[in-house]
């Protein structure tokens, strides 16, 4: 066989090599993305679970809010859960869309970085959860029962304590909110800040997480 002939068998066969790994590069991708997508599955089923739960509380108060229009407890302490609940599910709402659109034709960087926004605001999530609880726990008790039997459970219960709970729920919710914002939500926290942040964004997030990192590195190494 000639030299020609062997140069040309040659890059022949580097040609088909080449194809070979792009092949195998691309099913790879393929492969971890599809994990990937199944690991947020039960996030968005979750999210969409929390955008009706939030809806249904919304059409609850609201009557109750609207019957005790002119009444001043009625006005700060529903009041305050109606605006609370419509900001939190609103906030679900946004997580929800943005799994939905993630872009996994992508590069892998935009998607890890849309997955670890998704963690952030998830964090965030929890955190106005946590601290609106202490807050709102007894309006979130009483308001939607006082819809479901027609029961003015809320005219029931003494101002004095009404009062109290509301102080010392904004208190804890300050506190809360200045620690978050202080150690938490800066923009260089520590290592066990960005650990909380990911522990609290759920086992969805942090396994999607996980399937970009490794298709990350694989990458790299190409």
């Amino acid at each position: 066989m000639q030299l020609d002939d062997w140069k040309q068998a040659w890059a022949a066969h580097a040609t088909t090599l080449e194809r070979s790994l792009a092949i195998d590069e691309r099913l790879l991708r393929e492969v971890l993305l599809r994990k990937v997508r199944f690991a947020l599955a039960p996030y968005v089923l979750w999210r969409a679970l929390e955008v009706a739960l939030g809806l249904a509380a919304i059409f609850l108060v609201a009557p109750v809010l609207a019957a005790h229009a002119t009444e001043p407890r009625y006005l700060v302490v529903a009041g305050s859960l109606f605006v609370f609940t419509i900001g939190f599910t609103a906030l679900c709402a946004y997580l929800l869309v943005n799994s939905l659109q993630l872009d996994y034709d992508g590069p892998v960087t935009a998607i890890q970085r849309d997955v670890a926004r998704l963690q952030i605001v998830e964090y965030r999530a929890f955190r106005w959860a946590l601290l609106g609880g202490f807050v709102l726990w007894l309006p979130a008790l009483l308001v939607p029962f006082e819809a479901l039997t027609g029961v003015d459970a809320l005219a029931r219960v003494h101002l004095s304590y009404l009062v109290a709970n509301l102080v010392v729920g904004l208190v804890v919710f300050a506190v809360g909110l200045w620690w978050s914002k202080k150690y938490v939500e800066r923009s260089d926290p520590k290592p066990w800040a960005r650990r909380l942040v990911v522990a609290l964004s759920g086992r969805p997030l942090r396994s999607a997480s996980g399937h970009l990192a490794e298709l990350a590195r694989f990458e790299r190494e190409e």
